[in-house]
Protein backbone atom coordinates (compact mmCIF):
# COMPACT_ATOMS: atom_id res chain seq x y z
CA UNK A 1 0.00 0.00 0.00
CA UNK A 2 1.39 3.38 -1.02
CA UNK A 3 2.57 5.71 1.77
CA UNK A 4 2.48 9.45 1.14
CA UNK A 5 5.06 11.50 3.02
CA UNK A 6 4.98 15.25 3.48
CA UNK A 7 7.01 17.12 0.84
CA UNK A 8 8.78 19.57 3.15
CA UNK A 9 10.79 21.43 0.50
CA UNK A 10 8.13 21.58 -2.21
CA UNK A 11 8.26 25.39 -2.19
CA UNK A 12 12.04 25.74 -1.93
CA UNK A 13 12.48 26.34 1.78
CA UNK A 14 11.16 23.95 4.40
CA UNK A 15 7.45 24.43 4.94
CA UNK A 16 5.36 22.02 7.02
CA UNK A 17 1.96 23.09 5.71
CA UNK A 18 0.38 22.87 2.28
CA UNK A 19 -2.98 23.58 0.67
CA UNK A 20 -4.06 21.71 -2.47
CA UNK A 21 -7.12 21.67 -4.68
CA UNK A 22 -7.85 18.20 -6.06
CA UNK A 23 -8.78 19.39 -9.54
CA UNK A 24 -5.38 21.12 -9.82
CA UNK A 25 -3.47 17.97 -8.86
CA UNK A 26 -2.40 15.32 -11.34
CA UNK A 27 -3.13 11.70 -10.52
CA UNK A 28 -4.84 12.28 -7.18
CA UNK A 29 -5.87 9.04 -5.49
CA UNK A 30 -9.63 9.10 -5.97
CA UNK A 31 -11.17 5.70 -6.79
CA UNK A 32 -7.72 4.09 -6.83
CA UNK A 33 -5.97 1.70 -4.49
CA UNK A 34 -5.93 2.67 -0.80
CA UNK A 35 -3.03 4.71 0.55
CA UNK A 36 -1.61 5.87 3.87
CA UNK A 37 -0.70 9.45 4.74
CA UNK A 38 1.85 10.35 7.39
CA UNK A 39 0.58 13.85 8.23
CA UNK A 40 -2.65 15.60 9.27
CA UNK A 41 -5.30 16.48 6.68
CA UNK A 42 -8.50 18.51 6.59
CA UNK A 43 -10.68 18.12 3.48
CA UNK A 44 -13.26 20.73 2.41
CA UNK A 45 -15.53 19.10 -0.20
CA UNK A 46 -16.58 21.62 -2.85
CA UNK A 47 -18.10 19.22 -5.39
CA UNK A 48 -19.43 15.68 -5.68
CA UNK A 49 -20.61 12.97 -3.35
CA UNK A 50 -19.51 9.53 -2.26
CA UNK A 51 -17.87 7.68 0.62
CA UNK A 52 -14.44 8.05 2.14
CA UNK A 53 -12.96 5.10 4.03
CA UNK A 54 -10.67 5.82 6.97
CA UNK A 55 -9.45 2.31 7.76
CA UNK A 56 -12.83 0.53 7.98
CA UNK A 57 -14.81 3.63 9.01
CA UNK A 58 -17.21 4.84 6.29
CA UNK A 59 -17.55 8.61 5.99
CA UNK A 60 -20.27 9.83 3.61
CA UNK A 61 -19.45 13.14 1.94
CA UNK A 62 -21.07 15.74 -0.27
CA UNK A 63 -20.56 19.41 -1.00
CA UNK A 64 -20.10 21.23 2.31
CA UNK A 65 -18.67 18.25 4.21
CA UNK A 66 -15.42 18.80 6.13
CA UNK A 67 -13.36 15.71 7.00
CA UNK A 68 -10.51 15.42 9.52
CA UNK A 69 -7.77 12.79 9.26
CA UNK A 70 -4.91 11.96 11.65
CA UNK A 71 -1.60 10.49 10.40
CA UNK A 72 -0.85 6.84 9.66
CA UNK A 73 -4.36 5.72 8.81
CA UNK A 74 -5.53 4.03 5.62
CA UNK A 75 -7.43 6.24 3.13
CA UNK A 76 -9.66 5.24 0.25
CA UNK A 77 -12.02 7.30 -1.91
CA UNK A 78 -15.20 5.81 -3.37
CA UNK A 79 -16.64 8.69 -5.38
CA UNK A 80 -20.17 8.41 -6.78
CA UNK A 81 -19.75 11.56 -8.86
CA UNK A 82 -16.91 13.85 -9.88
CA UNK A 83 -15.35 15.12 -6.67
CA UNK A 84 -13.34 18.23 -5.89
CA UNK A 85 -12.02 19.54 -2.60
CA UNK A 86 -9.49 21.81 -0.96
CA UNK A 87 -7.11 20.00 1.36
CA UNK A 88 -5.03 21.49 4.16
CA UNK A 89 -2.06 19.24 4.96
CA UNK A 90 0.29 19.85 7.86
CA UNK A 91 2.84 18.19 10.08
CA UNK A 92 2.18 18.18 13.82
CA UNK A 93 5.49 19.98 14.26
CA UNK A 94 4.24 23.01 12.28
CA UNK A 95 2.21 24.39 15.16
CA UNK A 96 3.31 22.17 18.06
CA UNK A 97 6.76 23.75 18.33
CA UNK A 98 5.47 27.29 17.88
CA UNK A 99 3.07 26.91 20.82
CA UNK A 100 5.58 24.81 22.76
CA UNK A 101 2.79 22.32 23.41
CA UNK A 102 3.29 18.63 22.55
CA UNK A 103 -0.44 18.04 23.03
CA UNK A 104 -1.61 20.82 20.75
CA UNK A 105 -3.34 18.80 18.00
CA UNK A 106 -4.78 16.41 20.59
CA UNK A 107 -6.82 19.21 22.13
CA UNK A 108 -9.19 19.20 19.16
CA UNK A 109 -11.94 16.58 19.26
CA UNK A 110 -12.02 15.69 15.57
CA UNK A 111 -8.54 14.24 14.92
CA UNK A 112 -8.22 11.55 17.59
CA UNK A 113 -11.81 10.78 18.53
CA UNK A 114 -13.19 7.34 19.31
CA UNK A 115 -16.91 7.93 19.74
CA UNK A 116 -17.74 10.66 17.22
CA UNK A 117 -17.42 10.92 13.41
CA UNK A 118 -14.39 12.25 11.56
CA UNK A 119 -16.49 14.75 9.67
CA UNK A 120 -18.55 17.89 10.03
CA UNK A 121 -21.64 18.88 8.04
CA UNK A 122 -21.97 22.58 7.32
CA UNK A 123 -24.46 25.02 5.87
CA UNK A 124 -23.42 26.91 2.69
CA UNK A 125 -22.73 30.20 4.49
CA UNK A 126 -20.62 28.48 7.16
CA UNK A 127 -18.75 26.42 4.61
CA UNK A 128 -17.96 29.46 2.46
CA UNK A 129 -16.58 31.35 5.46
CA UNK A 130 -14.24 28.45 6.23
CA UNK A 131 -13.31 28.16 2.56
CA UNK A 132 -12.29 31.83 2.48
CA UNK A 133 -9.66 31.07 5.15
CA UNK A 134 -8.53 27.95 3.27
CA UNK A 135 -8.05 29.98 0.10
CA UNK A 136 -6.14 32.58 2.12
CA UNK A 137 -3.75 29.82 3.22
CA UNK A 138 -3.37 28.63 -0.37
CA UNK A 139 -2.70 32.15 -1.64
CA UNK A 140 -0.09 32.79 1.05
CA UNK A 141 1.71 29.52 0.26
CA UNK A 142 1.80 30.43 -3.42
CA UNK A 143 3.34 33.82 -2.57
CA UNK A 144 5.71 33.04 0.29
CA UNK A 145 7.70 35.80 2.00
CA UNK A 146 9.81 35.87 5.16
CA UNK A 147 6.96 36.09 7.67
CA UNK A 148 4.58 33.70 5.86
CA UNK A 149 5.12 30.94 8.44
CA UNK A 150 3.64 33.12 11.16
CA UNK A 151 0.62 34.17 9.13
CA UNK A 152 -0.05 30.57 8.02
CA UNK A 153 0.10 29.35 11.61
CA UNK A 154 -2.32 32.04 12.76
CA UNK A 155 -4.87 31.25 10.03
CA UNK A 156 -4.58 27.49 10.66
CA UNK A 157 -4.91 28.02 14.42
CA UNK A 158 -8.04 30.13 13.86
CA UNK A 159 -9.57 27.45 11.62
CA UNK A 160 -8.79 24.64 14.06
CA UNK A 161 -10.46 26.52 16.92
CA UNK A 162 -13.56 27.57 14.95
CA UNK A 163 -14.02 24.10 13.44
CA UNK A 164 -13.64 22.51 16.86
CA UNK A 165 -16.37 24.75 18.28
CA UNK A 166 -18.81 23.70 15.56
CA UNK A 167 -17.74 20.05 15.81
CA UNK A 168 -18.37 20.04 19.59
CA UNK A 169 -21.81 21.60 19.11
CA UNK A 170 -22.82 19.37 16.21
CA UNK A 171 -21.84 16.14 17.95
CA UNK A 172 -23.03 17.19 21.45
CA UNK A 173 -19.62 16.77 23.05
CA UNK A 174 -19.42 17.88 26.65
CA UNK A 175 -16.34 19.50 28.12
CA UNK A 176 -13.90 22.28 27.43
CA UNK A 177 -11.17 22.40 24.81
CA UNK A 178 -8.25 22.19 27.24
CA UNK A 179 -9.54 19.71 29.83
CA UNK A 180 -8.35 16.18 30.70
CA UNK A 181 -4.62 16.66 30.19
CA UNK A 182 -4.00 13.07 31.33
CA UNK A 183 -6.37 11.77 28.65
CA UNK A 184 -4.60 13.81 25.96
CA UNK A 185 -1.23 12.51 27.10
CA UNK A 186 -2.53 8.94 27.09
CA UNK A 187 -4.01 9.22 23.57
CA UNK A 188 -0.78 10.77 22.27
CA UNK A 189 1.34 8.08 23.90
CA UNK A 190 -1.00 5.36 22.62
CA UNK A 191 -0.72 6.56 19.03
CA UNK A 192 3.06 6.55 19.25
CA UNK A 193 3.56 3.31 21.22
CA UNK A 194 0.63 0.93 20.59
CA UNK A 195 2.76 -1.58 18.67
CA UNK A 196 5.33 -1.98 21.45
CA UNK A 197 3.07 -1.47 24.46
CA UNK A 198 -0.14 -3.49 24.83
CA UNK A 199 -0.90 -3.12 28.54
CA UNK A 200 -2.50 -0.32 30.53
CA UNK A 201 0.31 -0.48 33.11
CA UNK A 202 2.84 0.41 30.39
CA UNK A 203 1.07 3.73 29.88
CA UNK A 204 0.25 4.53 33.49
CA UNK A 205 3.91 4.08 34.37
CA UNK A 206 4.93 6.49 31.60
CA UNK A 207 2.29 9.00 32.71
CA UNK A 208 2.94 8.55 36.44
CA UNK A 209 -0.72 7.93 37.30
CA UNK A 210 -2.78 4.96 38.47
CA UNK A 211 -4.95 2.76 36.27
CA UNK A 212 -8.02 3.73 38.32
CA UNK A 213 -7.33 7.43 37.88
CA UNK A 214 -6.77 7.08 34.11
CA UNK A 215 -10.02 5.16 33.61
CA UNK A 216 -11.88 7.74 35.65
CA UNK A 217 -10.56 10.49 33.40
CA UNK A 218 -11.46 8.43 30.30
CA UNK A 219 -15.15 8.29 31.19
CA UNK A 220 -15.86 11.05 28.65
CA UNK A 221 -14.67 8.66 25.91
CA UNK A 222 -17.06 5.94 27.05
CA UNK A 223 -14.21 3.40 26.90
CA UNK A 224 -11.58 2.14 29.31
CA UNK A 225 -7.84 2.47 28.69
CA UNK A 226 -7.72 -1.24 27.86
CA UNK A 227 -10.54 -0.82 25.30
CA UNK A 228 -8.71 2.03 23.58
CA UNK A 229 -5.44 0.09 23.39
CA UNK A 230 -7.20 -2.93 21.89
CA UNK A 231 -9.09 -0.72 19.42
CA UNK A 232 -5.88 0.90 18.16
CA UNK A 233 -4.09 -2.46 17.78
CA UNK A 234 -7.13 -3.89 15.97
CA UNK A 235 -7.17 -0.98 13.49
CA UNK A 236 -3.56 -1.73 12.58
CA UNK A 237 -4.16 -5.49 12.43
CA UNK A 238 -7.08 -5.09 10.00
CA UNK A 239 -5.03 -2.76 7.82
CA UNK A 240 -2.19 -5.30 7.61
CA UNK A 241 -4.54 -8.20 6.90
CA UNK A 242 -6.49 -6.41 4.19
CA UNK A 243 -3.79 -4.48 2.39
CA UNK A 244 -0.54 -6.47 2.68
CA UNK A 245 0.47 -9.97 1.66
CA UNK A 246 2.22 -10.64 4.97
CA UNK A 247 1.35 -13.92 6.65
CA UNK A 248 -0.74 -13.90 9.82
CA UNK A 249 2.35 -14.97 11.76
CA UNK A 250 4.38 -12.08 10.34
CA UNK A 251 1.65 -9.61 11.23
CA UNK A 252 1.44 -11.05 14.74
CA UNK A 253 5.16 -10.57 15.34
CA UNK A 254 5.13 -7.11 13.71
CA UNK A 255 2.43 -6.11 16.19
CA UNK A 256 4.56 -7.44 19.06
CA UNK A 257 2.47 -10.49 19.98
CA UNK A 258 4.66 -13.16 21.56
CA UNK A 259 2.98 -15.92 19.54
CA UNK A 260 0.64 -16.00 16.52
CA UNK A 261 -1.83 -17.97 18.66
CA UNK A 262 -2.11 -14.99 21.03
CA UNK A 263 -2.82 -12.70 18.07
CA UNK A 264 -5.46 -15.12 16.77
CA UNK A 265 -7.23 -15.16 20.15
CA UNK A 266 -7.04 -11.37 20.43
CA UNK A 267 -8.45 -10.84 16.94
CA UNK A 268 -11.24 -13.41 17.22
CA UNK A 269 -12.37 -12.08 20.59
CA UNK A 270 -12.83 -8.61 19.11
CA UNK A 271 -14.24 -9.51 15.68
CA UNK A 272 -15.67 -13.04 16.08
CA UNK A 273 -13.47 -14.03 13.11
CA UNK A 274 -10.00 -15.49 12.91
CA UNK A 275 -7.45 -13.32 11.07
CA UNK A 276 -7.45 -15.77 8.14
CA UNK A 277 -11.25 -15.76 7.88
CA UNK A 278 -11.33 -11.96 8.10
CA UNK A 279 -8.73 -11.67 5.33
CA UNK A 280 -10.53 -14.18 3.11
CA UNK A 281 -13.87 -12.40 3.49
CA UNK A 282 -12.79 -8.77 3.17
CA UNK A 283 -9.36 -8.61 1.52
CA UNK A 284 -9.00 -6.45 -1.61
CA UNK A 285 -5.75 -8.06 -2.69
Amino acid sequence: MQKLNFHKTKYGKELLIDCIKISETKGFLINRRPYIIEFYEIFFITKGKGTFLLDDIKIPYQKGTIMFFPPNRRHEWIAESETDAYMILFEEEFIEQFFNDSLFVYRFHYFHNYNTPFHLKTQPQEFNSYLDKVKEIKSEINNLINDSDHLLRSILYYLLIILNRQYVNQHNIKGELFENIEVLKFIRSLNKNFIEKHHVNDYTQMLGISKTYLNKRLKSFGKSASDLIKTRILIEAKKELLYTNLSVSEIAYNLNFSEPANFNRFFKKLTSLTPNHFRKEFSKW
